[in-house]
Protein backbone atom coordinates (compact mmCIF):
# COMPACT_ATOMS: atom_id res chain seq x y z
CA UNK A 1 0.00 0.00 0.00
CA UNK A 2 0.99 3.65 -0.80
CA UNK A 3 0.92 6.27 1.83
CA UNK A 4 1.62 10.09 0.74
CA UNK A 5 5.10 11.35 1.53
CA UNK A 6 3.81 14.47 3.12
CA UNK A 7 -0.09 16.33 4.05
CA UNK A 8 0.43 18.33 0.82
CA UNK A 9 0.28 15.34 -1.49
CA UNK A 10 -2.09 13.57 0.67
CA UNK A 11 -4.49 17.11 0.17
CA UNK A 12 -3.58 16.73 -3.84
CA UNK A 13 -5.04 13.27 -3.63
CA UNK A 14 -8.29 14.30 -2.03
CA UNK A 15 -8.81 16.78 -4.54
CA UNK A 16 -8.49 14.85 -7.33
CA UNK A 17 -11.02 12.30 -6.28
CA UNK A 18 -13.15 15.70 -5.69
CA UNK A 19 -12.60 16.52 -8.95
CA UNK A 20 -13.50 13.37 -10.71
CA UNK A 21 -16.48 13.45 -8.55
CA UNK A 22 -17.70 16.92 -9.36
CA UNK A 23 -16.88 16.29 -13.08
CA UNK A 24 -18.98 13.24 -12.83
CA UNK A 25 -22.19 14.88 -11.18
CA UNK A 26 -22.20 17.57 -14.46
CA UNK A 27 -22.39 14.62 -16.85
CA UNK A 28 -25.20 13.25 -14.49
CA UNK A 29 -27.10 16.83 -14.42
CA UNK A 30 -26.39 17.61 -17.90
CA UNK A 31 -29.12 14.23 -19.02
CA UNK A 32 -31.45 16.20 -16.82
CA UNK A 33 -31.27 19.39 -18.09
CA UNK A 34 -31.26 17.90 -21.58
CA UNK A 35 -34.56 15.85 -20.97
CA UNK A 36 -36.52 19.09 -19.97
CA UNK A 37 -35.49 20.56 -23.49
CA UNK A 38 -37.02 17.83 -25.19
CA UNK A 39 -40.09 18.42 -22.89
CA UNK A 40 -40.12 21.85 -23.82
CA UNK A 41 -40.97 20.85 -27.59
CA UNK A 42 -39.19 23.33 -28.88
CA UNK A 43 -38.84 21.92 -32.50
CA UNK A 44 -36.13 19.88 -34.06
CA UNK A 45 -33.49 22.74 -34.63
CA UNK A 46 -34.01 24.49 -31.64
CA UNK A 47 -33.63 21.24 -29.25
CA UNK A 48 -30.35 20.67 -30.64
CA UNK A 49 -29.30 24.07 -30.70
CA UNK A 50 -29.92 24.29 -26.40
CA UNK A 51 -28.36 20.46 -26.25
CA UNK A 52 -25.09 21.09 -27.59
CA UNK A 53 -24.79 24.09 -25.80
CA UNK A 54 -25.28 22.23 -22.64
CA UNK A 55 -22.50 19.62 -24.05
CA UNK A 56 -20.27 22.38 -24.48
CA UNK A 57 -21.12 23.66 -20.89
CA UNK A 58 -20.23 19.97 -19.35
CA UNK A 59 -17.45 20.01 -21.50
CA UNK A 60 -15.96 23.15 -20.49
CA UNK A 61 -16.49 23.35 -17.00
CA UNK A 62 -15.28 20.33 -16.81
CA UNK A 63 -12.23 21.49 -18.00
CA UNK A 64 -11.80 24.21 -15.96
CA UNK A 65 -12.51 21.84 -12.64
CA UNK A 66 -9.64 19.90 -13.56
CA UNK A 67 -7.35 22.90 -14.86
CA UNK A 68 -8.13 25.31 -11.90
CA UNK A 69 -10.11 23.88 -9.45
CA UNK A 70 -6.80 23.24 -6.73
CA UNK A 71 -8.70 23.71 -3.73
CA UNK A 72 -12.45 22.17 -2.83
CA UNK A 73 -13.86 25.83 -2.99
CA UNK A 74 -12.81 26.63 -6.28
CA UNK A 75 -13.53 23.08 -7.65
CA UNK A 76 -17.48 23.90 -5.71
CA UNK A 77 -17.59 27.75 -7.41
CA UNK A 78 -16.88 26.27 -10.95
CA UNK A 79 -19.00 23.37 -10.37
CA UNK A 80 -22.11 25.14 -9.47
CA UNK A 81 -21.57 27.94 -11.63
CA UNK A 82 -21.96 25.17 -14.87
CA UNK A 83 -25.27 24.11 -13.01
CA UNK A 84 -26.41 27.75 -13.54
CA UNK A 85 -25.33 27.84 -17.04
CA UNK A 86 -26.83 24.56 -17.91
CA UNK A 87 -30.37 25.57 -16.20
CA UNK A 88 -30.16 29.08 -17.86
CA UNK A 89 -29.34 27.74 -21.46
CA UNK A 90 -31.86 25.53 -21.21
CA UNK A 91 -34.64 27.68 -20.14
CA UNK A 92 -33.34 29.99 -22.98
CA UNK A 93 -33.02 33.75 -23.75
CA UNK A 94 -36.26 35.21 -25.04
CA UNK A 95 -34.59 38.58 -25.25
CA UNK A 96 -30.83 39.97 -25.56
CA UNK A 97 -28.73 39.19 -23.23
CA UNK A 98 -24.49 38.70 -22.73
CA UNK A 99 -22.01 39.50 -20.01
CA UNK A 100 -18.75 39.93 -21.42
CA UNK A 101 -15.31 40.38 -19.25
CA UNK A 102 -12.63 41.66 -21.88
CA UNK A 103 -14.55 40.78 -24.71
CA UNK A 104 -15.31 37.33 -23.65
CA UNK A 105 -18.49 35.57 -22.11
CA UNK A 106 -19.65 32.76 -20.28
CA UNK A 107 -15.50 31.51 -19.63
CA UNK A 108 -13.37 34.74 -18.72
CA UNK A 109 -9.89 35.60 -17.50
CA UNK A 110 -8.41 39.07 -16.31
CA UNK A 111 -5.74 40.19 -14.24
CA UNK A 112 -6.10 40.52 -10.72
CA UNK A 113 -7.15 43.73 -9.85
CA UNK A 114 -10.62 45.45 -10.87
CA UNK A 115 -12.38 43.34 -13.44
CA UNK A 116 -15.31 45.06 -15.42
CA UNK A 117 -18.26 42.70 -16.18
CA UNK A 118 -20.49 44.13 -19.48
CA UNK A 119 -23.92 43.78 -19.04
CA UNK A 120 -25.65 43.91 -22.42
CA UNK A 121 -29.07 43.41 -22.70
CA UNK A 122 -31.84 44.72 -25.47
CA UNK A 123 -35.28 44.04 -25.15
CA UNK A 124 -38.27 43.15 -27.92
CA UNK A 125 -40.55 46.30 -29.10
CA UNK A 126 -42.60 48.44 -26.35
CA UNK A 127 -40.26 46.53 -23.57
CA UNK A 128 -37.59 48.10 -21.25
CA UNK A 129 -34.51 46.09 -19.82
CA UNK A 130 -32.99 46.19 -16.50
CA UNK A 131 -31.09 44.39 -13.78
CA UNK A 132 -33.44 42.97 -11.21
CA UNK A 133 -32.83 40.85 -7.94
CA UNK A 134 -31.20 37.30 -8.04
CA UNK A 135 -33.25 36.77 -4.87
CA UNK A 136 -35.69 38.96 -2.82
CA UNK A 137 -32.72 40.68 -0.98
CA UNK A 138 -30.19 39.84 -3.27
CA UNK A 139 -29.19 41.48 -5.59
CA UNK A 140 -26.59 39.21 -7.76
CA UNK A 141 -25.37 35.57 -6.77
CA UNK A 142 -21.35 35.95 -5.98
CA UNK A 143 -19.19 33.20 -5.30
CA UNK A 144 -15.71 33.65 -5.30
CA UNK A 145 -12.26 31.71 -3.55
CA UNK A 146 -11.46 34.82 -1.93
CA UNK A 147 -12.97 38.17 -0.90
CA UNK A 148 -14.35 40.54 -3.75
CA UNK A 149 -16.56 43.64 -3.42
CA UNK A 150 -19.03 44.70 -6.27
CA UNK A 151 -20.49 47.50 -7.01
CA UNK A 152 -22.80 48.73 -9.93
CA UNK A 153 -24.87 51.90 -11.10
CA UNK A 154 -27.95 51.98 -9.80
CA UNK A 155 -28.88 53.49 -13.55
CA UNK A 156 -28.82 50.09 -14.31
CA UNK A 157 -31.57 48.87 -12.16
CA UNK A 158 -33.76 51.28 -14.36
CA UNK A 159 -35.98 50.45 -16.74
CA UNK A 160 -34.36 51.10 -20.29
CA UNK A 161 -34.33 50.94 -24.00
CA UNK A 162 -30.82 49.24 -24.17
CA UNK A 163 -28.94 48.15 -21.15
CA UNK A 164 -25.16 48.39 -21.62
CA UNK A 165 -23.42 49.35 -18.67
CA UNK A 166 -20.61 47.91 -16.17
CA UNK A 167 -20.61 46.12 -12.60
CA UNK A 168 -17.35 46.42 -11.19
CA UNK A 169 -15.87 43.81 -9.22
CA UNK A 170 -13.10 44.87 -6.78
CA UNK A 171 -10.73 41.29 -6.79
CA UNK A 172 -7.66 43.05 -6.05
CA UNK A 173 -6.91 41.35 -2.72
CA UNK A 174 -7.24 38.41 -5.20
CA UNK A 175 -4.89 36.48 -6.27
CA UNK A 176 -3.71 34.60 -9.91
CA UNK A 177 -5.84 31.53 -9.66
CA UNK A 178 -8.53 32.52 -7.79
CA UNK A 179 -12.18 32.19 -9.51
CA UNK A 180 -15.04 34.33 -9.19
CA UNK A 181 -18.46 33.07 -10.40
CA UNK A 182 -21.13 36.23 -11.01
CA UNK A 183 -24.87 35.62 -11.62
CA UNK A 184 -26.96 38.69 -13.19
CA UNK A 185 -30.38 38.45 -13.51
CA UNK A 186 -32.03 40.92 -16.30
CA UNK A 187 -35.72 41.83 -16.31
CA UNK A 188 -37.90 42.61 -19.60
CA UNK A 189 -40.00 45.38 -18.04
CA UNK A 190 -43.75 45.86 -20.31
CA UNK A 191 -46.29 48.82 -18.70
CA UNK A 192 -44.47 47.99 -15.10
CA UNK A 193 -44.53 44.99 -15.09
CA UNK A 194 -41.84 42.25 -15.20
CA UNK A 195 -42.97 40.27 -18.43
CA UNK A 196 -39.50 38.22 -18.73
CA UNK A 197 -36.99 37.03 -15.87
CA UNK A 198 -33.00 35.93 -17.41
CA UNK A 199 -30.20 34.87 -15.56
CA UNK A 200 -26.47 34.50 -16.73
CA UNK A 201 -23.48 33.65 -14.92
CA UNK A 202 -19.96 34.06 -16.22
CA UNK A 203 -16.91 32.71 -14.77
CA UNK A 204 -13.97 34.36 -13.99
CA UNK A 205 -10.03 32.90 -13.74
CA UNK A 206 -7.95 35.85 -12.03
CA UNK A 207 -4.59 35.69 -14.18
Amino acid sequence: MMFAADAGSERATSIEDYQVTCTEFINDISRDYKDWVDRYQLGGEETARRKGVIDNIVKTTNEWINRFGNTIKKVDIIMNDGVNKMAENTAGYPFRFDMFVLGKSRYTMCPVGEVRVNVKAAPKAGRLVRIGNYQKDQLMLLNSSSPVAVSLSKESTKGADILDDYIILDAKVCQRGDVISLTVIVEEVESDYVAESRGHSILVLLT
